[in-house]
């Protein structure tokens, strides 16, 4: 966690103010997001889920990371009585190429 009013911080804001491509990739800052988004991708997941898929994660993080992209509108969240369902929305499904593309260029 780096503070607001830093220099670094700053820099960060700066730079993607003029860039969209790192304003784009900062969504992407978590260690884990890629690997959620990619998932939801494919389908719908519960926390539950998420747990059994990703077993190192802290629910703590994982919780912190689902709640993260939510905020920036790439996933949604769906409540029942017994657990959370997680969805790609709309702007997430835009993402679909890039991360295509990501997983071909290792290859």
């Amino acid at each position: 966690m780096r503070k607001e009013n830093s220099t670094n911080a700053f820099n960060e804001k700066a730079l993607q103010e003029y860039c969209n491509a790192s304003k784009t990739l900062a969504l992407f800052s978590g260690r884990w997001k890629l690997s959620i988004v990619s998932r939801l991708l494919k389908c719908e997941v519960s926390y539950t889920e998420f747990k059994i898929l990703l077993p190192t994660i802290s629910d703590r993080t994982l919780s912190k990371q689902l709640n993260e992209l939510v905020k920036d509108e790439l996933i949604l969240k769906n409540k029942t009585k017994t657990s959370s369902i997680y969805s790609i929305s709309d702007k997430g499904k835009k993402l679909e190429k890039i991360l295509t593309a990501l997983a071909e260029f290792h290859n």
